[in-house]
């Protein structure tokens, strides 16, 4: 089966324009809407997009995905609006201007289930009545530097001290690097045209560019590899992660982290308590350590849990099958 995706956008109230994937008719009975996490991008639910229509039918399910401001195709996060707060304003705006009024499973990945986190906290009045079921998958209620990278939990309080700090800094770095690289890149390429007199000398620049680019890329993917997935994780999906990585802006890099240090909304659960709920967590996940979906579970006890041995952070890349056959329970759930 061939899926048909239609890309769009929409405009926020702030005047941010969101990137917007949708597969499937307007019409179908139901809308499964798929949110990434933080430094990733709509690519990341690529399985999902692909398999959910095969699994439902092709007119049976719509499948939606947006990129969030300062990600993927989205234009950047203006400053001051690198919140989760932020994030379920956004998406209160795909659902008024994309989704329509059909009801909707929403899945949400690491700091995409933070953001329902948060649109139940703010708009609990579009939980059952838009919202019908919800997936949350490797993300937290609150608490983020618990036990993060393995760390023994002693370190907790110094690490949500200065966590955000090093992130703002790498932040910055991001974008110093990438406006030297750009510079770099465009003073080469003008001397070797100037030199060769032709275009091709431009272009081999850039062709060299690309190619360092991707060696220093290759220096970092070792130990982000063991961060962000579990044991033997596909080199493809592996690859699409990276390149989601490269093309956030340091100030998205920094901002988005600091603001999930402050996430603490276990209390909001409670709007999910009369709807559908999968819990779907790794045991290697580095970032996210299984507690976090425990305590999710604890305080929401109408959930069902699934945690997946040797599964790391980017667990619908890592478990495609199982994620997706969650999803389509749930919408399965939703229409019956």
């Amino acid at each position: 089966m061939t899926i048909q995706l239609e890309r769009s956008g929409v405009t926020t109230p702030d005047g941010v324009r969101l990137n917007v994937e949708v597969a499937g008719p307007a019409d179908a009975p139901v809308t499964v809407l798929l949110v990434h996490g933080w430094t990733c991008s709509t690519r990341s639910w690529h399985n999902q997009v692909e398999s959910l229509p095969q699994i439902l039918g092709p007119d049976a399910v719509r499948v939606v995905t947006y990129d969030h401001r300062g990600h993927g195709r989205s234009d950047a996060a203006p400053a001051g609006t690198t919140r989760l707060d932020q994030l379920a304003d956004d998406l209160a705006t795909v659902l008024d201007e994309v989704v329509g009024a059909g009801p909707v499973v929403y899945a949400g990945h690491s700091m995409g289930g933070m953001t329902l986190m948060a649109a139940a906290d703010r708009r609990p009045e579009l939980f059952g009545s838009r919202i019908r079921a919800a997936a949350l998958v490797s993300t937290t209620c609150g608490h983020l530097t618990e036990g993060a990278l393995g760390l023994p939990t002693r370190f907790d309080p110094a690490a949500s001290r200065i966590a955000p700090r090093v992130l703002n800094a790498v932040g910055r770095s991001i974008d110093r690097r990438d406006a030297r690289k750009a510079e770099a890149l465009a003073r080469k390429a003008a001397a070797e045209a100037r030199e060769a007199g032709t275009a091709g000398a431009a272009a081999r620049a850039q062709t060299a560019a690309r190619r360092a680019a991707a060696v220093a890329a290759g220096l970092q993917r070792p130990a982000l590899r063991r961060v962000v997935f579990g044991k033997k994780p596909d080199p493809a999906e592996v690859d699409l992660f990276m390149a989601d990585l490269a093309v956030v802006p340091g100030a998205s890099y920094g901002g988005f982290f600091e603001t999930m240090l402050e996430h603490d909304r276990g209390d909001a659960l409670k709007v999910l308590e009369e709807l559908p709920v999968e819990i779907m967590h790794g045991t290697r996940d580095r970032l996210l350590p299984p507690r976090h979906a425990n305590r999710i579970a604890a305080q929401l006890p109408s959930a069902r849990l699934w945690i997946y041995p040797g599964a790391g952070h980017m667990l619908m890349q890592e478990r495609p099958r199982d994620v997706t056959h969650r999803l389509a329970s749930l919408a399965r759930k939703v229409i019956a």
